[in-house]
């Protein structure tokens, strides 16, 4: 809501004080489309709607229940079925996951689970805690008070699941597996529900059914035994029942006959004892081995895509055909039950079709034939996540190295795009596909194709600070580029790594891998990289307020880049030396260096460096005390800034110009904006500078328990990062606020503590800092204060 004038009170509640129900955020819908023809399973339903009826009003810990069963037995379906039945039972939401647990594939982690569930409530990626312990509690404190339905699909281990589980509150849990998870009924009280294969009434009743309106005079003889050699399994009758459907005018006996034979193949091909599984191969082979030949190889070349969901043009790029003609063949793969179509454009496979998929295309095409298909995939997803960099804006730290992929393999379309929302849209659905590609990629002894993609990514990124993905693709590729000694490619993921820690506040770390870029761009002799990797470095010591490095090492950039002519660089470095005066306090120093500039800036064509400018000149401003001018330059950075980075960096200052001005309602808002955003960004540093400014914008109110508690928040902040400096301002407030409390002991505390924080740094600011603190226990009232 925007409005003009504002009355009364204004309350700010910080973020993860939301309220229970609706109004605290998204109502995820996320279970898979309902089943087609589901039938029997009525004793199962029943016992499952007992155990709803049984925990509608009971309070603690949430209900858990663990369907398990033999491969292809139907678990997901009933779990989906089921799930859709209730759904207006659990009015916050539903989530569903597939695990993977049992994909020939890597499976899906609790950490990335986690991830995926807490996005759909709301919080954005670039927000979630870097740990499992913290995500899963997080996600625990989001489901305390809402009653949502969670479906856990294809779990393979009880570690995979646990820190899924919500807490206390009235959600439900469905986890689907093929063992039986006895550590979730022992230890967390799950009920378990095992399904057994379909009597043969219902199996008949499953063909009948799918055929229904395709067939007619088939003998109910017939039919049973058709159930009899799909071994009663509810994913092996819906493959047999459509083979059979789309042959009317075969005899059921034929297809009968033809079914027996394969099922004698198997059974000489296999040495296992296991009749479902051995019923579950002859029914997809006896289905593949129908499939018009093109419609086959795309089936068995889907089995080497990276995971078991791609788009269409993914495909076509597989099997080296056109998008269309994919399209085609994968309507028929959908029509035959061998594929599932999730999306307008997007398919994926179940795991035993998977491994089906992979165990034929081992066994009918050639190696050369494979690698050819994994080169082609490959190279799509290379040339298309560099189709999309030019559409978005370059970070200002980072080096513009360009990365050359060889030319993408015949048959190979990549994808265009014309604007940034497209681009990055893109790069949302597939970025779980880039982390399997670099780990194929790694896996085939494809090292140029595994640092490639980190090294593009590290252009993408930064947008939306994905850590997790960023640290993994980044250091597969880091060993990757370190197999081939490609000593460029390594230092370009370096740097990428040093951008990543600067991100999260490990300041040290940043250093190290900042410093290692930099000696791998002089070994090799690239100068251009050796400046950006020398500006980074400076950047990175801004943060850790250490301001003469900072300048030490923007000058030598400045230098490096004034003696090779890089006008792109020296422009850089120009917009960024402000920002280190201004972090040691120095207001006319950064304030008369941005200006000097302007010129300069105005003919850029970069909006980063604008909107960089227009920063550096509000803060300088604000410090000089010039208000009315950091509010132009405030307003003009907002109005320019290309990310939610940089709008969420400048809200905070805009906050304090507001406060300054004695605005204190409107800087309470703008505070609010402020740590909403960068929350949201997961700069847990300028989200606690937020929190802080909001204290201090209390006390001026005179509301001093709500100023503590925001600077106690800030500080808790600021120490989850290690940002001591941050600690000691925020101390040094919150020590404000206690003697307002007449809590001397409390005041003298947090500025001691404040004092023993600020010894490393030796800017004037901290000085300054440092003479106030003294100055305010010198005139503490009470007695016996240390000083």
């Amino acid at each position: 809501m925007q409005a003009r004038d504002i009355a009364g009170g204004v309350h700010f509640y910080p973020p993860g004080r939301e309220s229970a129900g609706n109004e605290s955020g998204p109502v995820p819908a996320q279970l898979p489309a309902d089943v087609r023809g589901f039938v029997n399973r009525i004793r199962d339903i029943e016992q499952m709607d007992g155990l709803l009826d049984y925990g509608a009003g009971r309070q603690g810990s949430a209900q858990v229940c663990v369907l398990t069963g033999t491969a292809g037995v139907g678990k997901t379906s009933l779990a989906v079925h089921w799930g859709h039945r209730v759904r207006t039972r659990f009015p916050d939401g539903q989530l569903y996951v597939n695990l993977r647990g049992y994909d020939p594939g890597e499976p899906i982690t609790a950490g990335q689970a986690l991830e995926r569930f807490l996005t759909a409530l709301g919080v954005i990626p670039a927000a979630l805690p870097a740990d499992l312990e913290t995500r899963s509690a997080l996600f625990r404190s989001l489901l305390a008070q809402r009653r949502v339905l969670v479906v856990l699909d294809n779990a393979a281990t009880v570690k995979q699941v646990r820190p899924l589980l919500p807490g206390a509150g009235r959600c439900l849990v469905l986890v689907t597996s093929r063992s039986r998870l006895s550590g979730l009924v022992a230890r967390d009280g799950a009920h378990r529900l095992t399904l057994e294969l379909f009597d043969e009434p219902a199996a008949v009743e499953l063909l009948y059914r799918t055929v229904d309106g395709y067939r007619s005079g088939d003998s109910e003889q017939d039919i049973a035994k058709l159930a009899q050699l799909c071994a009663r399994l509810p994913l092996a009758l819906r493959i047999a029942a459509e083979r059979a459907a789309v042959r009317p005018y075969m005899p059921m006996g034929e297809l009968i006959d033809n079914l027996r034979d394969e099922s004698h193949l198997w059974s000489a091909l296999s040495a296992e004892d296991d009749e479902e599984a051995d019923a579950v191969r002859t029914v997809f082979a006896w289905s593949y081995r129908t499939l018009p030949r093109e419609v086959a190889r795309m089936f068995r070349l889907l089995g080497l895509h990276p995971s078991p969901e791609f788009s269409v043009h993914a495909a076509a790029a597989t099997a080296a055909v056109p998008v269309p003609e994919a399209s085609r063949l994968l309507d028929a793969l959908v029509g035959a039950h061998l594929l599932d179509q999730i999306g307008h454009d997007r398919y994926q496979f179940h795991d035993l079709l998977r491994a089906y998929a992979i165990d034929q295309v081992r066994h009918e095409d050639t190696a050369e034939d494979r690698d050819a298909a994994i080169e082609r995939v490959l190279a799509w997803y290379v040339h298309s996540i560099g189709s999309c960099l030019p559409e978005l804006p370059i970070p200002l730290v980072e080096a513009i190295q360009d990365i050359e992929p060889d030319q993408p393999p015949t048959g190979v379309q990549p994808l265009a795009f014309t604007d940034p929302d497209s681009a990055s849209a893109w790069f949302d659905v597939e970025r779980a596909n880039f982390v399997a590609c670099v780990r194929l990629a790694v896996r085939t002894g494809n090292d140029q194709t595994a640092w490639q993609i980190p090294a593009f990514l590290r252009r993408l990124f930064p947008r939306i600070n994905a850590f997790d993905d960023w640290f993994l693709v980044t250091e597969l590729g880091l060993e990757a580029a370190r197999r081939l000694n490609n000593i460029a490619a390594e230092a370009l993921l370096l740097e990428s790594l040093t951008m990543a820690y600067r991100q999260i506040h490990h300041l040290d770390k940043a250093e190290a891998t900042g410093r290692a870029a930099l000696e791998l761009f002089r070994g090799i002799g690239d100068h251009r990289g050796e400046a950006f990797s020398l500006n980074l470095l400076a950047l990175v010591n801004v943060r850790a307020r250490r301001p003469h490095l900072a300048h030490t090492y923007l000058s030598e950039a400045e230098m490096l880049a004034k003696q090779h002519n890089y006008t792109d660089v020296i422009m850089v470095t120009m917009v960024n030396r402000p920002a280190i005066y201004l972090a040691a306090g120095q207001y006319q120093e950064a304030y008369d260096n941005a200006t000097s500039t302007l010129d300069l800036v105005r003919e850029s064509e970069n909006p980063i460096i604008k909107n960089e400018s227009s920063i550096n000149l509000m803060r300088a401003a604000r410090g000089l005390g010039r208000n009315d001018e950091a509010a132009h330059w405030a307003e003009a950075a907002l109005s320019i800034s290309p990310t939610k980075l940089g709008e969420g960096y400048v809200l905070v200052y805009y906050g304090d110009i507001q406060r300054d001005r004695g605005d204190l309602e409107s800087a309470l808002i703008t505070y609010h904006r402020a740590a909403v955003i960068n929350r949201q960004l997961g700069d847990r540093d300028r989200e606690a500078e937020a929190l802080d400014s909001t204290g201090t914008t209390y006390r001026l109110l005179d509301r001093w328990d709500e100023a503590a508690s925001f600077h106690l928040e800030a500080i808790a902040l600021y120490r989850s990062i290690d940002s001591r400096w941050g600690t000691a301002v925020a101390l040094d407030h919150l020590a404000h606020v206690s003697v307002d409390q007449e809590k001397s002991n409390d005041a003298t505390r947090y500025w001691n503590e404040a004092l023993s924080l600020l010894d490393e740094f030796e800017h004037s600011a901290a000085t300054t800092l440092r003479d106030s603190i003294r100055l305010s226990l010198g005139r503490l009232p009470w007695p016996n204060q240390e000083s």
